[in-house]
């Protein structure tokens, strides 16, 4: 075993944690960090590598991503099926990020399963196949993505735009995935070049946060790791951006609908002197309802939003500021306004600096999110591993806190003056147009492979021993204190005190299916207006008491009820709790407030029109409605028809202890919490009225029906095929459930396999189930170059044919069970996670193991099971399909 060196850290540590991380370099310079968290049986690995595109040249833009790709590819022990079925058989997740600075790669699993983890990560860092074949197929993947994230997409163009602009010299201003050109002539020899260039242990952090002992861990990791070669990393050649003495300014048209403006500044590096400065003015002026251009500019209904970035990189990056303007016919506020009260604002900061009162919240609610944000094994993970790879120090952000307390207004306005001139600014301006479009260079219009059979999953080799489908002995119903007040409130209490946090879960019974669907919207305008305050408290500062902790209040509509959400430090419980009961007792309904509501739903409404899933759900909910009655769609004239009057009535009819349920988990006492619970709502009293009856949209009993919408200045298309399902209630539920996961909602599915790894086709594609007790619908999703269409859905309707007629293998179903009882392990990892599951299940009548009971019914599953369900609802030929893009219904059907 390779000798251990064993760094103890010394820079102090949030409150939040009593154990600090520690740090282990093996000989071969592979750095590990971990940290022991034992609430949950739950383990996050992340791998991240020193490698960006900060180290890429211009003829190479964009391949580091694309070796992030090529790593889930397969190694010569490991086919690529292989990783994929591993973590599904664990019951896990993981993914990967590209950035401009580090690579990063995670998985999250029950703590039993770590050695996937070691085993995964170890082989991968050195032997991964990158196959010629490979190549080509993912380089169609990877061109899809781009047309996503930054062609068909008005901000990611202009982000383009404006970081081109921003960056002469240094590689920041290239594209993290590269242009078009570069994609297109990515080869195997550069892929495999680049990926031995950069992927060794000394140039790797490994992080691994949650259920474990770290002396048994250590020598697990030295097992898997400690004899891969070291490496050697490159010597940087990084151009230096020289000083901006000019104004910058660029305006490119998009095929979208609203107005975008990106206001940017060069700004500092992570560890300059002035970055505590200039973190401190981003979370000013963007830190939820009460920040400060959000006063400014949002809840005053000039703009639709506005957010503000502060890049945080080993070289100095951007400050932007992101405007997305109204619907140009609902307003007749220019863009030039708008920068100008910016302007104002930061010339007033650049003079005066951020008050004294106002910076002390400032610092609390910085110090609070920074507790609240990594209260869980990944997120701690992610931090450690970031701030180890680009800072050399996984306090990197104590460190930064420890400055940020320092700060005085004073030093707030010597940043703001150095950074904040006008001759340093670069404006990037975003005009809607109906027709204008970037087209992908290169013309693909062939099909990315030659139209075979796609190869079957290879599943030879795959163990998935007995205990892999043993349900787990822990549930998230374990420890759980319930009480019942006596006007019906259903108080729900999970104690851990593993965080200094608490989070808060509530459903109250106002939902979308308790009134007409002539005025769709209702129930979210409602519950969106009470977000707006008391007759005490107005708007900003309503949200403004519990921000200043560092949390936020937010609250969503659904069919049944809606569901809302806090998570805060355990000391600012009483804080939650006052805005629970003003929000659900107290909320003003001001007409200002109202009229605020619905100038932004209208806003929302014209920017869902610009994406391709909104506009093709929405067909698709329209022709999948046996009746327009049954129709759930948002449009003008629905809301056209709500008035403030409506709203009012169904939050008084409707809002109730009669059928809410309020959970907390965390770093609590549960008799405490019941005492505040009587407290704070004990009196609070039902209507007389009883609550509406709820009317179950129905599904159209039509044999298919097919919708394409036609949307000019666009590369891709979206394609969503439907057809109804079960509800959880009804027997064949679990099996149809499985099916799916088979087919196309878990990793390594039919679906991905098919269109995605083999033939190329989609960057996205899968498909879900969403069911109320009664009720359920099915739809299979992709986005692709508006060409492969056809193709693309000759592909998924084949797949979901041979489902329907053909058994699923042993394997695959034992696969997919081994998955569903390896997610209950991840089921509680969050304290929110856990209270949203808890309130979820208490609100729809279900008992809180409701789990145990589906397990075991998925445990009983044969593949006559699975073929039988999917037969009884996916009917070959009776697919309803909505399709959205730059395409009409005759290019599809006439393949």
């Amino acid at each position: 075993m390779n000798k251990l060196i064993l760094i103890v850290l010394a820079v102090s540590v949030s409150a939040a944690f009593a154990v600090e991380p520690d740090v282990t370099v093996l000989d071969n310079g592979l750095t590990v960090i971990t940290q022991e968290l034992h609430y949950a049986p739950v383990v996050a690995s992340v791998v991240s590598y020193g490698v960006g595109s900060r180290h890429e040249t211009p003829d190479i833009m964009g391949i580091s991503h694309f070796v992030e790709h090529m790593m889930f590819k397969g190694t010569e022990i490991m086919p690529k099926s292989r990783f994929w079925q591993i973590v599904q058989r664990d019951g896990g997740q993981c993914n990967a990020q590209e950035g401009e600075d580090v690579t990063w790669y995670y998985l999250l699993l029950p703590a039993n399963r770590i050695e996937d983890a070691l085993m995964i990560e170890s082989d991968r860092m050195v032997n991964c196949t990158i196959d010629s074949a490979e190549v080509v197929s993912e380089i169609n993947v990877v061109h899809e993505e781009r047309r996503m994230r930054f062609i068909d997409s008005a901000d990611g163009a202009l982000m383009e735009a404006l970081y081109e602009m921003a960056f002469t010299e240094h590689p920041y201003g290239q594209p993290v995935l590269g242009y078009d050109e570069n994609i297109l002539g990515y080869t195997h020899n550069m892929t495999r070049s680049f990926y031995e260039t950069y992927y060794f242990p000394s140039n790797a952090v490994l992080t691994i946060v949650g259920d474990f002992n770290t002396e048994e861990l250590l020598a697990k990791i030295d097992d898997y790791f400690g004899n891969i070669p070291s490496g050697s990393v490159p010597e940087e050649s990084v151009a230096a951006e020289p000083e901006q003495t000019e104004a910058g300014y660029v305006e490119i048209e998009h095929a979208s609908n609203l107005p975008r403006f990106a206001m940017s500044f060069h700004s500092t590096a992570g560890t300059d002197s002035y970055n505590p400065a200039m973190t401190m003015i981003a979370a000013y002026l963007y830190g939820g309802r009460s920040g400060r251009l959000s006063q400014l500019l949002v809840e005053t209904n000039l703009v639709y939003s506005a957010r503000v970035s502060k890049n945080n990189r080993i070289d100095p990056g951007l400050f932007t500021i992101y405007v997305t303007m109204n619907p140009p016919e609902d307003s007749e506020v220019t863009v030039e306004q708008v920068q100008d009260i910016i302007w104002n604002e930061l010339e007033y900061l650049a003079e005066n600096g951020i008050p004294e009162e106002t910076l002390n919240e400032q610092r609390n609610r910085y110090r609070a999110r920074e507790i609240l944000g990594n209260s869980y094994p990944l997120s701690l993970a992610v931090e450690y591993a970031l701030s180890y790879s680009k800072f050399g120090n996984p306090l990197y952000r104590q460190e930064q806190m420890e400055l940020i307390e320092q700060l005085t207004p004073a030093d707030i306005s010597e940043a703001a003056s150095m950074y904040f001139r006008r001759n340093g600014v670069n404006i990037a301006v975003l005009v809607p147009s109906e027709t204008a479009g970037a087209e992908a260079s290169g013309g693909r219009e062939e099909l990315p492979t030659s139209m075979t059979e796609p190869e079957s999953i290879d599943y030879d080799g795959l163990e998935i021993p007995e205990e892999f489908l043993t349900p787990p002995e822990r549930s998230i119903a374990d420890g759980v204190q319930e009480y019942e007040l006596e006007n019906g409130i259903v108080l729900l209490v999970r104690e851990d005190h593993t965080f200094p946090v608490v989070s808060i879960n509530f459903s109250i019974p106002v939902g979308s299916m308790m009134h007409s669907t002539e005025q769709n919207g209702l129930a979210s305008v409602t519950t969106e207006t009470m977000m707006r305050g008391t007759k005490d408290l107005e708007n900003i500062e309503f949200h403004r008491r519990l921000e200043i902790e560092g949390s936020y209040l937010r609250l969503y509509s659904g069919m049944e009820n809606s569901i809302g959400f806090i998570t805060l430090l355990s000391e600012d419980l009483e804080t939650g709790f006052i805005t629970v009961a003003d929000l659900l007792r107290r909320p003003a309904f001001r007409e200002s407030d109202f009229e605020n509501v619905m100038s932004d739903k209208y806003a929302r409404l014209s920017a869902s029109a610009e994406n391709l899933f909104s506009v093709a759900f929405d067909n698709l909910t329209a022709i999948t409605a046996y009746s327009p009655a049954d129709i759930t769609t948002v449009t003008r004239e629905t809301l056209d028809r709500i008035n403030l009057d409506d709203v009012i009535s169904l939050y008084d009819i409707c809002c109730r202890p009669e059928g809410t349920v309020i959970t907390f988990v965390g770093d609590i006492d549960p008799e405490e919490v019941y005492g505040m619970t009587q407290s704070y709502f004990g009196d609070w009293n039902n209507p007389e009225e009883p609550l509406p009856s709820l009317t179950v949209s129905r599904y159209s009993t039509a044999p298919g029906d097919t919708v394409v919408t036609f949307m000019p200045g666009r590369t891709q298309a979206a394609v969503m095929i439907s057809r109804n399902a079960p509800g959880t209630e009804m027997p064949d539920y679990p099996a149809f459930r499985i099916m799916n996961t088979i087919l196309g909602s878990s990793l390594g599915s039919r679906l991905g396999h098919s269109v995605r790894d083999e033939q190329g086709l989609a960057y996205g594609v899968g498909s879900w189930v969403g069911s109320m007790d009664s009720t359920g619908y099915f739809t299979a999703y992709l986005t692709t170059l508006a060409d492969y269409v056809p193709r693309a859905i000759v592909s998924v309707t084949n797949e979901m044919n041979i489902i329907s007629t053909e058994n699923v293998q042993d394997i695959e179903l034992r696969l997919a069970k081994a998955n569903t009882v390896g997610e209950q392990a991840l089921s509680g990892m969050t304290y929110t996670d856990l209270a949203y599951r808890l309130t979820d299940l208490q609100s729809r009548g279900k008992p809180l193991d409701w789990h145990r009971t589906y397990l075991s019914e998925v445990l009983e599953l044969t593949p006559d099971d699975l073929r039988e369900a999917a037969a009884e609802y996916l009917i070959s030929g009776e697919w309803f399909m909505s399709i959205s893009g730059t395409i009409q219904e005759e290019d599809i059907f006439s393949e």
